[in-house]
């Protein structure tokens, strides 16, 4: 009996050990991977703090501040699809050849020499109009699409709100970067910060907005009658030289309830016919990859 308890208690004292041994590796391995992360956290890029996009001037009064978490809470339901009031400009019509681009039948980017007009709202002659009439919050789609992304910006941005009686106007800042098409933004390696480089946040934008502009266009059958709504295009002058690009704007109105209509200007850049004999109004866009070893 005494040899036997003997056994049992080598044994339980084996495991005991055993036990141990497993804590010591346990111990060790969390030590292992805390150095690793620490390690880890030293290969990563640090975390830049970025200028602001305008200076705040200290007699500047807070009305309020609102955080991303917050913004991203926010819903509208509710909100029934916006009614067309004013339709303008001409459309080219998309080539739907363009569907079967692939690796092995690419077609290389042209440079399509055409004018693009990008501006802001209180400038548009139609907004000036309808403010009379129609709605009390003014903006274009690509000052909504920003403030309805913020959450997921992270470089700095701002934009003006102008209040005239109880009407609000929102305009993008004078000679800013607002309208150039960022890339790698979010990305967890986004591009360095270095104006030497090719490669540079505001390079990359550059090259970014220059290849939709062109994109946009070339995918359109050129020389072909154009789709025309009622309206001219409201921003060609006579003093410009040269072919302004297939595009239309649609004013638009949104009844947000509580007594807030949003009139906003929406672009299009091609028109599809559909099989049915309907007509789809089409917004082109290209995502440039600039180095396909990076990810987002």
């Amino acid at each position: 009996r005494f040899r036997q308890n003997q056994r049992n208690m080598r044994g339980r004292g084996g495991q005991r050990g055993g036990y141990n041994d497993r804590k010591g590796q346990v111990g060790t391995r969390n030590k292992w991977n805390k150095q690793m992360g620490m390690r880890n956290q030293k290969n990563q890029p640090p975390i830049k703090n970025r200028d602001a996009s305008v200076t705040v001037r200290p007699d500047w009064v807070t009305i309020e501040e609102m955080d991303f978490p917050r913004l991203a809470k926010l819903s509208l339901p509710n909100v029934k699809d916006g009614e067309d009031i004013i339709c303008c400009g001409s459309l080219e019509y998309y080539d739907k050849a363009y569907d079967r681009v692939n690796v092995k039948s690419e077609k290389p980017l042209q440079r399509i020499d055409r004018i693009f007009h990008t501006v802001t709202t209180t400038d548009d002659p139609i907004i000036r109009k309808l403010s009379k009439t129609v709605g009390n919050v003014y903006a274009t789609d690509a000052i909504l699409a920003t403030l309805m992304c913020c959450t997921r910006s992270n470089y700095s941005w701002d934009i003006v709100i102008e209040k005239i009686g109880d009407k609000l106007f929102f305009d993008k800042r004078d000679n800013t970067e607002f309208d150039l098409l960022t890339v790698n933004e979010t990305s967890v390696e986004p591009p360095q910060d270095d104006s030497n480089s090719l490669n540079s946040p505001r390079n990359l934008a550059l090259e970014a907005t220059f290849i939709n502009h062109n994109f946009s266009q070339q995918v359109l059958k050129t020389g072909e009658p154009r789709y025309k709504f009622d309206d001219p295009n409201p921003f060609i002058s006579e003093e410009e030289e040269g072919e302004v690009a297939s595009v239309a704007y649609r004013y638009r109105k949104w009844d947000l309830d509580n007594g807030v209509v949003l009139v906003s200007r929406c672009e299009h850049d091609a028109v599809l016919p559909t099989p049915g004999g309907e007509l789809q109004f089409l917004t082109i866009k290209a995502l440039n990859e600039w180095d396909s070893k990076l990810s987002g």
